[in-house]
């Protein structure tokens, strides 16, 4: 028996690949709940509203942030079958081929690199044509050599646009922001038009619940158990093998704790939070925190928790011109039955309800940042680079962004249009610009505070602790400014909402980037992959070290951040993981 934790991206893909294998049994533990054909998931414009509800959201909450204002922001993290693609914005994308490529730079990672890793991203897509006649978005290419076709999650275009999505793709073409048309080949920099990961024929969410459970839920392999929350890892010494085997997993369900045994592997696929949780939990991670709170250390590993790093965005915030139509007007719509059929159908997979916010533009600093003020940023970066409290393994992970820093070819920073507000007035329509760092210098953690399983483990993200980290947001919020002075898009836009109209000197930029910033909800590297003596948890086969048979397989893995949304990347980890898992392993 195969023992999974969690079944988000990760875990589901690793799990339904080892089941394919009749002769091993596959269990899988998840706390939440399989939300069969639900609206709230499913249509892709609800997209949001599931956030802070207990029945689909962890809602996990930093301490308070000194670059957040001192606030303590939630962190939203899917808790059902199917984990966090349940509930993200859907941005089907990928990373550039020199920020997996770092991945091997770390150690010998074996084939964690673009070209290792670009099969499994193909593997999970089933990647659908166009459908839009908008001429703007109709130059979108393939190139089967960088997309996948087969794959169990559809990845598509939307077939409805709002009003401002033509209007901003001018706009911010006229800024000096160039189309990317097909950044899947790992040149990212540019405006790209997103794929969605929506099921274009019915117009749904397609997320890791369908395309992996669903899927192979009839096998007599493959066994989930829902409501049921892991609580540690067991463990024992074998001096046969000189390290620990994981025997089992405890979990609580109903207030009652259980334990399922594995005679093979224990899959550790809890995300970014919660598998250091349950590392620590289990006896794995810095001994002093261990014995801080009364947990025996096993394996001292003290980078356990360490290594986060999180995409944080800053937003500049417009209300639209009456009549201008976007995705947050469709619960209007829905009441005026003659335009109901023509933008909220999602029955044949077009209208209003089956589309998502897809312009997203990566971007180099050197495209709207003058020469001067990048020289500082980049003296900036380097008094992070220099701080001899660094882990070695962190001053690595800093001489790899300060190389893509001096190219000025990887992105540093993204700009989201969204066409909603963060502080919405009703029957209004808007669009928000959202500005965001990449690649952060700034490093938080995740730690348990008590030996309780159940208790929430302590985060801090440790937003813009470094100065090139507000930097870089500040001159990209600057220019997503600017492109909204620019026509066609000036022309839509009643009024400036955030920051407000009378604040935007830098100073009151820098306190308006304080007090709303928020996280993208793309942490990643608390369970880092590299070589142990430099601060590694896991090896280039997912195994923790000082262990023979408990692996790690998902976001936490990241050993370098990688600047976009992370959901085909987790899918391929999981893909990647599978065959490296050996079947025929028996714990004695």
């Amino acid at each position: 028996m195969f023992v999974d934790i969690g079944a988000g991206a990760g875990g589901l893909a690793v799990a339904a690949r080892l089941s394919e294998n009749e002769g091993v049994q596959v269990g899988i533990i998840e706390a939440g709940i399989f939300h069969e054909a639900d609206p709230l998931i499913d249509i892709p414009s609800n997209v949001g509203q599931t956030l802070g509800n207990p029945m689909y959201d962890w809602s996990f909450e930093t301490v308070p942030q000194p670059g957040a204002g001192g606030r303590s922001i939630t962190l939203p993290r899917g808790k059902m079958v199917g984990g966090s693609t349940g509930i993200n914005n859907m941005a089907w994308s990928r990373a550039s081929h020199a920020e997996y490529d770092a991945w091997e730079s770390f150690g010998p990672n074996n084939g964690w690199n673009w070209d290792g890793l670009l099969p499994h991203i193909k593997q999970p897509a089933n990647v659908s044509p166009n459908k839009t006649d908008l001429p703007i978005v109709n130059s979108e290419l393939y190139d089967p050599k960088y997309e996948g076709f087969s794959g169990p999650v559809s990845a598509s275009f939307n077939s409805w646009y709002s009003d401002v999505f033509p209007s901003y793709l001018v706009a911010a073409n006229s800024s000096g922001i160039s189309p990317n048309f097909n950044s899947d080949k790992g040149t990212t920099a540019g405006l790209m038009n997103c794929r969605s990961d929506v099921e274009r024929n019915t117009g749904t969410r397609s997320y890791a619940a369908p395309a992996y459970y669903c899927s192979h839920a009839s096998l007599p392999n493959f066994h989930v158990l829902v409501n049921s929350q892991a609580t540690r890892v067991l463990l024992k010494w074998s001096a046969s093998l000189g390290s620990y085997v994981a025997t089992g997993v405890e979990f609580s369900s109903n207030n009652t704790t259980y334990t399922a045994m594995s005679k093979k592997e224990v899959i550790l696929a809890a995300g970014t939070i919660q598998s250091p949780q349950l590392l620590e939990l289990s006896g794995i991670g810095n001994s002093s925190i261990l014995k801080s709170v009364g947990i025996e250390p096993l394996i001292d590993l003290p980078e356990v928790g360490e290594n986060m790093q999180d995409h944080v965005f800053a937003p500049a915030q417009y209300q639209l011109k009456p009549g201008v139509l976007t995705f947050v007007c469709y619960a209007l719509l829905l009441v005026m039955t003659p335009l109901t059929n023509r933008y909220c159908s999602a029955q044949n997979g077009s209208g209003m309800l089956s589309g998502t916010d897809t312009a997203l533009s990566f971007l180099p600093l050197n495209l709207y940042v003058d020469s001067e003020t990048i020289d500082f940023m980049k003296r900036s970066f380097d008094t992070v680079l220099a701080d001899n409290s660094s882990s070695t393994f962190r001053r690595m992970q800093y001489k790899v962004q300060k190389d893509w820093l001096q190219q000025g070819l990887v992105p540093q920073s993204e700009i989201i249009m969204w066409s909603r507000a963060v502080e919405p007035l009703a029957n209004e329509s808007y669009v928000t610009l959202l500005s965001g760092v990449l690649h952060p210098a700034s490093r938080g953690s995740v730690h348990i505070k008590s030996k309780d399983p159940l208790a929430r483990p302590t985060i801090d993200a440790g937003w813009l602790i470094a100065d090139f980290d507000l930097l870089v947001v500040l001159q990209t919020l600057k220019f997503a400014m600017r492109i909204a002075t620019v026509e066609p898009l000036v022309s839509m836009i009643d009024s400036l909402v955030l920051p407000p109209p009378n604040s935007i000197g830098l100073y009151e930029l820098t306190c308006s980037i304080n007090f709303f910033l928020q996280s993208a909800s793309h942490p990643m590297g608390t369970v880092a992959m590299a070589p142990r003596d430099l601060g590694g948890v896991v090896d280039s086969s997912l195994t923790v070290y000082g262990t023979t048979n408990l692996r790690v397989c998902d976001a936490s893995i990241i050993p370098n951040g990688i600047g976009t949304h992370l959901q085909s990347t987790i899918y391929a980890i999981g893909e990647k993981a599978s065959p490296r898992i050996p079947s025929f392993l028996t714990v004695s």
